[in-house]
């Protein structure tokens, strides 16, 4: 809410408003420090994405995009991108497995593998109108485009299971500034809950804002974000050959936000 000029411009113009429709633009992004846990599933086994994939612990992008207006009943808008992507080398599956619709059979086989959960998030959320504290709620859709891929030199064999799917979620969002100190602290969360799936997607962040812009505030964010995931495709009308899995990426993040 930083058009205090053009509002002051249109109030000469028109004495008669009262009130200017104004808007703000978010814009950020973070270096995500991914750690993975958990595994992927067929009818009867399973295979842990540490122990048996033994996926590497990477760093990822997030970008995100938000419009807000001061009109009630039209919610805003807010548009995430989160790359989560990952590889693991010498693993090792110690039973049959079925993936994508390929079975992979033996006692003990080796196993190269790639995962990738990542997902793009559509919110329309509305904002409660408090002072120092801020409070949303709406509903996201998240567009997941991922895979599984596993390859097998001693079986000679590969196969990939898809994760796509848009999941319907829940959102939250509360936030305080602290008054005189550039500082504020918050946190969201998406949550669903859908038959033998569920999504539990939160973090919680500190945030100080550079005095050096006039009219744009820049700031410098550090947090923690945990995305804990339960995917059954019959859930989401897929098939037997998409992608089960419960999993948990989680760590640290670093990175930029700016609001106008």
């Amino acid at each position: 809410m930083k058009k205090v000029l053009a509002a002051t411009a249109l109030a000469a113009v028109l004495p008669q408003a009262n009130a200017l429709p104004l808007v703000d633009f978010y814009a950020g992004g973070y270096y995500w420090d991914q750690s993975y846990s958990g595994e992927i599933t067929d009818s009867s086994s399973e295979v842990d994405l540490e122990d048996n994939l033994n996926l590497d612990g990477v760093g990822n992008n997030v970008f995100y995009l938000a419009f807000e207006h001061p009109i009630p009943v039209i919610p805003n808008i807010k548009v995430k991108q989160t790359s989560m992507s990952t590889e693991g080398d010498d693993g090792t599956v110690t039973a049959s497995f079925n993936l994508g619709g390929t079975s992979f059979t033996g006692n003990a086989f080796d196993v190269m593998s790639e995962a990738d959960f990542s997902h793009t998030d559509f919110t329309l959320y509305w904002s409660l109108p408090l002072p120092i504290v801020t409070v949303d709620f709406g509903l996201t859709a998240r567009q997941f485009d991922g895979f599984v891929k596993m390859e097998s030199e001693t079986l000679n064999q590969s196969a990939e299971a898809d994760l796509n799917a848009v999941v319907p979620m829940l959102y939250g969002k509360v936030g305080v500034d602290i008054p005189l100190t550039g500082l504020s602290v918050g946190g969201d969360v998406n949550y669903i809950g859908l038959g033998d799936s569920g999504v539990t997607d939160y973090d919680v962040n500190l945030t100080y804002v550079l005095p050096i812009i006039p009219l744009l505030d820049v700031g410098l964010t550090a947090g923690y974000r945990s995305f804990n995931f339960e995917v059954d495709p019959d859930d989401f009308g897929g098939s037997d050959d998409d992608l089960a899995a419960e999993a948990t990426v989680a760590g640290p993040y670093f990175g930029l936000s700016l609001h106008l």
